[in-house]
């Protein structure tokens, strides 16, 4: 490239590194590492000072998060979001192609990081991680396109089972990735594959719930503005359940705020109409939605608990637990507390 001008390469890999390392609680590789770990035995300690575990389970657990990070990219795209991580989504920084590419990328290097370490994990175990990584990746394509269809579809109608087999795909199969990967690095996974699966739904379907009741208080670590889904025209469990909830003219006022806020949506830039956000809210609160929310949030907690009662070793049992308590942690961090704009 000309003398003077930077390199665009770089630019565009330091793009998709950047983003890589912002925000969220790392729970998906976390799971990988400390799975691994539980089952092995290794040496030392999951703490941020010492990971003394070998090379190809940490890029394992890094492949977890590119993939993460990549789905994030595209669904901030096809949601046309504004906010991740308390900052500018990255297509209106840099644009939707350059988004694109930089998810694509990000996948790409997912699939890399693991089929690279076939040497030193086994060529079966590298195949059965990539196996799982794909199959993650393709429900999470099913269950966004899903949402995506729902959301342009002149329909609105929606039930909770509806919601809940989009967040079974959506979130669920990122978990069970995480979880998977951790156990067949450290042997074979035959006798966990199915509590593995089901432990993961159980988790995934409480995360979201818990994600979409969040939604509705803003954070500066990921959206900012309260009632972000409805803006972006979701089908979210709480909807569902407004949806079953309200009768005669509220139910017509809420589906009549779901066509409108369609209209907005094909506006550009598209328009932030924090009044209709505001009117949702009042509506949710008459159906009750939030209660409801929280009672299935502790239902799929329990689930997820019961499956873990019967898990050995008992330092996997006890990993199980610790992950339900901190991925449906409900505690507010203090630098995230912000004032819904409404």
């Amino acid at each position: 490239f000309s003398r003077g001008l930077e390199d665009p390469l770089l630019i565009h890999e330091n793009i998709a590194y950047e983003w890589l390392a912002l925000g969220g609680k790392r729970s998906r590789p976390l799971i990988t590492l400390a799975a691994y770990d539980a089952l092995k035995g290794a040496p030392g300690t999951l703490s941020a000072e010492k990971l003394d575990l070998p090379d190809g389970v940490k890029r394992s657990a890094l492949a977890i998060e590119t993939f993460h990070k990549a789905s994030l990219v595209h669904e901030d795209i096809e949601d046309d979001d504004t906010f991740r991580y308390g900052r500018a989504t990255l297509h209106r920084q840099y644009g939707v192609g350059t988004a694109i590419n930089v998810g694509d990328y990000l996948i790409g290097l997912g699939y890399r990081l693991v089929s690279r370490e076939r040497k030193d994990l086994g060529a079966e175990v590298a195949a059965d991680i990539v196996d799982k990584l794909a199959d993650a990746h393709l429900k999470l394509s099913e269950g966004q396109g899903a949402e995506l269809l729902w959301r342009d579809a002149k329909d609105k109608s929606l039930t909770a089972l509806d919601a809940l087999k989009i967040y079974a795909l959506k979130t669920a199969p990122a978990f069970e990735a995480a979880l998977y990967s951790g156990v067949r690095l450290a042997g074979p996974s035959e006798k966990y594959d199915k509590m593995i699966v089901d432990f993961s739904r159980h988790l995934g379907v409480a995360f979201q719930i818990l994600n979409d009741l969040k939604d509705w208080d803003g954070d500066s670590d990921n959206k900012l503005i309260a009632g972000q889904d409805v803006l972006a025209g979701r089908p979210t469990l709480l909807l569902a359940l407004a949806l079953v909830g309200l009768t005669g003219a509220a139910k017509d006022e809420l589906l009549q705020l779901l066509h409108k806020d369609d209209k907005q949506r094909t506006q550009d830039p598209p328009a932030v109409d924090f009044e209709t956000v505001a009117k949702v809210r009042r509506l949710f609160e008459q159906a009750n939605v939030f209660e409801k929310a929280d009672k299935l949030v502790e239902k799929y907690r329990a689930r997820a608990e019961a499956i873990a009662d019967d898990v050995e070793p008992v330092e996997l049992r006890e990993l199980l637990y610790y992950l339900v308590d901190t991925v449906l942690d409900r505690a507010p961090h203090a630098e995230d507390t912000v004032t819904p704009p409404l």
